[in-house]
């Protein structure tokens, strides 16, 4: 009945195993859920946890409909993305919506756990949260070479558009300083130390996407040591193939980096994208454009918002950057990231 039931939504399956009434073991479980892409999974155990094994058989099955239900998969593949295994608990909420909670993934660390509800006829009103993360187990899915340590927390809310919330405090950047290139740049007025590269690096983005190694070539003066990621937010939307930088920001121990606009995914390029460096008041000490493609940005000139202009003018005329001196501002950030002077 199980396999029957489930090969009319084209699960397959190899066999089922009944241990006792109201356990099941399913064996070798393949889902496609594209062209490309199909779901496989070694086995699976289900536990209807509020079964009465004397009531009636009818009974048993209303029951189980109604069962809050924990289960274990072992063995769970989907192209080159392989988890040992993962848990949870099952249950119906009101109306048709479905609550999956206390998930946990032993291969993305020891404290993560998760709660996800959604609609189960439409699937749609998507709720994610999922906290505590551990980085180390999951940058080796994507890149190996991230020195990027910490727990991190993530939120997803999708019904018209997706929303998503990437959070965490005290991270470790390795093998790149952060805060003296960005302490180098702005005190000394000195371009030569750095070049845009390195500064668009310094991005949220850049943070959490680019190599320490890479940025090391970049700007090799300022390569080893840590750089402590006092905070990080990254909350974004998106709408059709808009992803829109809601709230992005990263405060080291020195500074706060913004970065704001938004980027076409299926075109691959930047719209309004400017990456920020501001100041206690949130106004930008330093800013930087960048249009393009994802794979050759377009590096505006750089505005550095000094309170008194005090470079020499022929070091700004013989650079590709500007410095400008403004006696007020007005604040571009308002988002959760507290800057380090204040926290």
């Amino acid at each position: 009945m199980i396999k029957k039931s489930l090969s009319m939504v084209d699960v397959k399956i190899e066999r089922v195993e009944k241990v006792s009434i109201g356990q099941w073991t399913l064996h070798n479980l393949k889902y496609q859920l594209d062209e490309r892409s199909e779901l496989k999974v070694d086995s699976i155990n289900i536990s209807f946890l509020e079964i009465d094994v004397n009531a009636k058989k009818i009974d048993r099955f209303i029951q189980a409909l109604n069962s809050k239900i924990k289960v274990k998969a072992v063995g769970i593949q989907l192209q080159n993305f392989k988890l040992k295994s993962m848990s949870c608990f099952v249950h119906k909420k009101e109306g048709t919506t479905i609550e999956i909670g206390q998930i946990h993934i032993p291969d993305f660390g020891t404290k993560n756990r998760g709660v996800l509800t959604l609609n189960l006829p439409t699937l749609k009103d998507i709720d994610l949260s999922y906290n505590n993360l551990d980085i180390n187990h999951i940058i080796k899915y994507f890149d190996a070479g991230l020195g990027l340590s910490g727990l991190i927390n993530i939120e997803v809310k999708a019904n018209d558009h997706i929303f998503t919330n990437l959070s965490g405090k005290n991270l470790i950047l390795t093998g790149f300083r952060v805060d003296d290139v960005i302490s180098n740049f702005l005190d000394t007025r000195s371009i030569g130390l750095i070049d845009a590269a390195a500064v668009v690096a310094l991005g949220p983005i850049g943070l959490l996407y680019t190599s320490a190694a890479s940025l090391g070539q970049t700007v090799g003066g300022f390569r080893g040591g840590d750089t402590n990621l006092k905070q990080v937010n990254a909350g974004v939307t998106l709408a059709g193939d808009l992803l829109i930088f809601n709230d992005v920001a990263v405060a080291t121990q020195e500074h706060l980096i913004i970065a704001q606009g938004a980027a076409n995914l299926k075109k691959q390029n930047f719209k309004d994208f400017i990456v920020s460096i501001v100041d206690e008041k949130y106004c930008p000490e330093l800013q930087q454009v960048i249009k393009g493609t994802f794979t050759k940005p377009e590096i505006s000139k750089t505005k550095a918002f000094l309170e008194t202009a005090t470079a020499p003018v022929s070091s700004v005329k013989s650079s590709t950057f500007q410095f400008v001196g403004v006696e007020k501002c007005s604040p571009i950030y308002k988002g959760v990231v507290k800057h380090p002077e204040l926290d």
